[in-house]
């Protein structure tokens, strides 16, 4: 009897999923993007860690969560990328740092302030945090198609998720539009191994405008408001339809 080996976290082997991937950070969330999906699948469910696989449009497409933060993201994608992921595209949210970006709006890094301590134990801080151009653009170029308001620009990575306000305006002032948890760790491990990588993100408050989840707290005790929740199902919709355009690029490219 052959027993089959599987990675200890996603508890998934190799072969299991798919060439692209979609990194939420809320395992709850994984179940909500798994309902986008045809015949969707749950392959594990262990910590954090929750991991689907399914079809979009005839492109098969795995999920998983990566629960809060640097280390537990550099966990899923190391073990994703062994099984054989090669587009990872992060679907969360973030905190806006500056005035404008109203709770709500989509989004899109093209870079990350690498403030997480995971990245640093890969390679030296000097080295940037940047999404793959392919995936950028793709995510830019799928919101433009549903029409919705959206932002671009360098994100704050931060480990911290209860940081000083004042630290945060001061980031904000040097033109970094938002703050989440995940996106340099992502960005910085997928460069490394010459892997591809992205991010879209749904701001659920504005730290500038007083806004901020950590100053309003939960209301009615749920996370997010019914306005975030429903532009999370638009930036999933979002992100599917850029591995659409992801995927045919490559094979036009591979061809």
């Amino acid at each position: 009897m052959v027993t089959l080996l599987r990675f200890p976290h996603l508890l998934i082997s190799k072969g299991d999923v798919s060439e692209y991937a979609l990194l939420p950070g809320d395992p709850k969330r994984a179940h909500i993007i798994a309902r986008f999906l045809n015949d969707a699948k749950l392959l594990s469910e262990n910590r954090e860690f929750v991991t689907y696989v399914g079809y979009y449009e005839g492109i098969k497409v795995t999920v998983t969560s990566t629960g809060i933060g640097g280390p537990s993201a550099a966990i899923a994608l190391e073990e994703l990328a062994r099984a054989g992921t090669k587009v990872f595209i992060r679907v969360g949210t973030c905190g806006a740092l500056v005035k404008g970006i109203g709770v709500g709006e989509i989004i899109i890094p093209y870079a990350a302030v690498r403030l997480d301590g995971t990245s640093s134990r890969y390679v030296r801080p000097e080295y940037p945090a940047v999404a793959h151009p392919l995936v950028f653009n793709s995510l830019v170029e799928a919101a433009r198609s549903y029409g919705v308001t959206f932002s671009y620009g360098i994100v704050l990575s931060d480990d911290r998720f209860y940081s000083d306000k004042d630290e945060l305006l001061r980031w904000g002032n040097l033109g970094v539009i938002a703050v989440e948890m995940e996106s340099a760790t992502i960005f910085t491990l997928a460069s490394i191994k010459k892997l591809y990588a992205g991010s879209i993100l749904v701001a659920d408050g504005n730290i500038a405008e007083g806004t901020g989840k950590a100053e309003i707290k939960a209301q009615e005790a749920k996370e997010y408001s019914d306005l975030v929740v429903k532009r999370i199902e638009t930036e999933i919709k979002i992100a599917l339809n850029a591995i659409k355009l992801i995927d045919k690029k490559l094979r036009t490219t591979k061809h």
